[in-house]
């Protein structure tokens, strides 16, 4: 089964138009605070009578002229961020090593060239970054062991100008060889509250089926051996677990024949992964809406630990993955972003 899904997904996957894909972006952004220390010089570039302000580090572009605190903006006012690649970027970026100071020279080239389109532009180093980093996670000590100065990606912010084209500005950016991402931060924050509009549970427990290849299913932890379905007892016990969580408002179990029925209506587009697809291949499921502002990692942590459990899938951590790419322009997996590995 799983490699007819392989097979039905890489048949998909053909078909996407990856030019249109945009990371997402969670509504909310935090407040960014900018060290004055580690900006190195401004380029201003006179149009219609406004400035665009270009900060640049060492081996770019740009004059000498000291910075002023009038020039420097927040980081919910960016409209648009322009990540770099590090030496650490994942093969998920393309990146093959560190932006150099020619890739500089050549973002800043478009900056100049677009600035019809943009009202201000700053540039935020890696130390920066990583300072603003660990204060908004400051609660999340697994994140931050796992994080590094040299992961978080030097970027230019941008402020568009009212009525800019702001396809025509996040294309001209992606052209430059040494960028990572692209993000504009409307885009990703429409496309995030569409995708929460439709979310219906917080955190989805799968349960064990017959032949998956998922660890958490073996006969014993690490015998390579095909996993066996989750037995009825074991299906008992998880449910007493959730409804005896205080976090949990309410759960649902789904059972193979209704998760089929959502997966058809969920694919309906996709007539090669639907037909690759049976009733049986589906894995049950209990599907939990937690109370308001319930942290999900604890919960998370213990179910993935009951015996029947495949996986389990937090929506609170894939909304976390998302901020952490539009924010900072890192690319890192549940186990790294939720405490827990939720």
């Amino acid at each position: 089964m799983e490699d007819r899904l392989r097979e039905a997904l890489a048949e998909a996957g053909a078909a996407v138009d990856q030019s249109a894909l945009r990371p997402l972006r969670v509504p909310e952004r935090r407040r960014f605070r900018m060290d004055y220390r580690l900006v190195t010089a401004v380029v201003a570039v006179a149009v219609a009578g406004s400035a665009v302000a270009v900060l640049t580090g060492g081996g770019a572009e740009g004059g000498r002229d000291q910075l002023t605190a009038a020039s420097v903006f927040s980081r919910a006012d960016a409209d648009v961020t322009v990540f770099l690649c590090t030496a650490t970027a994942p093969k998920e970026t393309g990146c093959t090593a560190a932006a150099g100071p020619e890739q500089r020279r050549m973002i800043e080239r478009v900056l100049r060239e677009q600035q019809p389109q943009i009202a201000a532009s700053q540039w935020v180093s890696q130390a920066t970054a990583y300072d603003d980093f660990r204060e908004r996670y400051a609660g999340n000590q697994a994140l931050l062991d796992a994080v590094r100065p040299a992961d978080l990606p030097p970027s230019y912010q941008v402020k568009l100008r009212q009525g800019a084209d702001r396809r025509q500005v996040t294309s001209a950016f992606l052209k430059v060889g040494g960028v990572s991402a692209v993000i504009d931060h409307a885009e990703s924050a429409d496309a995030m509250a569409a995708a929460q509009k439709g979310q219906k549970t917080d955190v989805n427990v799968f349960l064990c089926t017959a032949g998956t290849s998922l660890p958490a299913c073996a006969p014993k932890p690490g015998s390579g051996k095909k996993g066996v379905a989750a037995t009825a007892d074991q299906v008992k016990a998880i449910q007493q677990t959730i409804q005896q969580m205080p976090e949990v408002k309410d759960v649902v179990f789904e059972d193979q024949a209704a998760a089929y029925e959502n997966f058809k209506q969920a694919f309906k587009d996709n007539k090669a992964l639907v037909e690759a697809t049976r009733v049986q291949d589906m894995p049950q499921s209990f599907r939990i809406r937690l109370k308001s502002d319930a942290p999900a990692w604890a919960l998370v942590d213990k179910l993935k630990r009951q015996p029947g459990v495949a996986q389990v899938v937090s929506h609170w951590c894939i909304d976390e993955r998302a901020a952490l790419h539009a924010d900072f322009g890192l690319y890192l997996p549940d186990r790294t972003v939720c405490p827990g590995g939720a």
